[in-house]
């Protein structure tokens, strides 16, 4: 990684390379999904700024480029994305500021300030990874902090409808409706002024959504021959019997339980609908929420282990390489790895009071950065990601250092 990407100095997004990507996509993205903007309020806002964005998907990186125009902005990522051979060559150049995950990244945010200080605009992603639900993600209060620390303007980037048009399990887009705001939230006088509590309050407020009450609100149809495709990647558990991952796919439009038989049509106005004698939740969201607290209740098992086979791959140039094979496990306070890397037996392990959530991969794995590396453990049964991500998330909500 280049010197200007390490925190003394970071370059502004290249001119050619910014602009004409930003023209044609925003003509595409009003064509197909018919995206609206309100940038009213940002007409006398100074720089340096301070974007801080809501994360439906993964089509925000666009849709930032698109509302923030005709400002430059440089974009805090994954340091995943510097693997993707299609990126590679552009991310760079685009001044994108590369982050661990989940975790805290001094080198990141050193690059931040650095930015903020040689006159650039920054946009950050608070919640660390694009949604699972369609709803927010709960933020760590230190924000707050971080926010005082870059001693910017702040403004705020609100997207509704990112979530439904490209959700992060259905390996694909659904043509609908995506509205964006953008407008100031704090100058830098009221930043100084401000505690990191009342930052961190106005901020989680601001930042607040949830796709699938938009949808239903403006009865929006987001347009697929299969709605449902996927959607047992993260509505994992029968609301019926409570079978874990025996939820199946049927002709792209129902959700139907191996177990028992419990199905459940998903349309695409976002509705639920149960057959016959079969039970379900009014929303997608709804029986997420269902998940969390039935994984909320297993933790508080005496006997309570997550013990499942994995494969460890570690990046190498633009791939994730396989490097070993162990056991990763949610017991005792903290998620391990017990395995092998390179020939030789090792233990990884993160105390679950510091980890707020984790990076899940549609190929059924979890990511966790360990010495500024990233850790990618692929699941042997082709299962689990969710559900960790559930166990992780149950434990910092009761136990975590927040």
């Amino acid at each position: 990684m280049k010197k200007e990407q390490s925190g003394t100095k970071v370059r502004k997004p290249s001119f050619f390379l910014y602009t004409f990507p930003v023209i044609v996509a925003s003509w595409y993205f009003r064509l197909k999904w018919r995206i609206k903007i309100d940038r009213k309020q940002m007409r006398h806002v100074k720089g340096p700024i301070l974007c801080l964005a809501n994360h439906g998907s993964t089509i925000d990186a666009v849709i930032s480029q698109i509302a923030l125009f005709p400002r430059r902005y440089n974009i805090v990522t994954g340091k995943d994305l510097f693997t993707w051979k299609s990126l590679r060559p552009f991310i760079q150049r685009y001044g994108a500021i590369p982050k661990n995950q989940c975790t805290i990244d001094l080198s990141a945010m050193r690059a931040m300030k650095s930015a903020i200080e040689s006159g650039n605009n920054v946009i950050i992603y608070p919640e660390g990874r694009t949604s699972l639900d369609g709803k927010g993600l709960p933020m760590t209060t230190g924000i707050g902090k971080f926010v005082k620390f870059l001693d910017a303007t702040v403004v705020i980037l609100h997207t509704d409808g990112s979530y439904m048009t490209h959700p992060r399990y259905f390996g694909g887009s659904r043509k609908g409706r995506v509205y964006a705001r953008v407008y100031p939230l704090f100058s830098q006088e009221e930043v100084r002024q401000k505690s990191p509590k009342e930052i961190y309050e106005e901020v989680a407020k601001a930042l607040e959504f949830n796709d699938h009450v938009y949808q239903k609100e403006n009865k929006i149809r987001y347009k697929s021959k299969e709605p449902a495709k996927n959607l047992n990647y993260i509505l994992y558990k029968c609301p019926k019997c409570g079978a874990e991952y025996e939820n199946v796919v049927e002709d792209g439009r129902v959700l139907r339980c191996k177990a028992c038989g419990n199905a459940v049509e998903y349309t695409e106005y976002g509705d639920l609908l149960p057959k016959d004698d079969s039970v379900g939740f009014e929303r997608v969201d709804l029986w997420y929420d269902y998940e969390k607290q039935s994984c909320a209740e297993e933790l508080e098992r005496e006997d309570f282990r997550f013990d499942k086979e994995v494969k460890l791959l570690i990046p190498n140039g633009s791939e994730f390489v396989e490097r070993g094979r162990g056991r990763l496990v949610i017991a005792d306070g903290r998620i391990s790895y017990c395995g092998t890397k390179d020939g030789e037996e090792i233990e990884l392990f993160q105390d679950l009071k510091t980890l707020n959530t984790i990076v899940t991969k549609n190929t059924e794995g979890v990511d966790l950065t360990f010495d500024e590396v990233i850790h990618r453990f692929l699941f042997v049964e082709g299962k689990w990601s969710v559900k960790c991500c559930h166990l992780v998330e149950a434990y910092y909500s009761k136990y975590g250092k927040k």
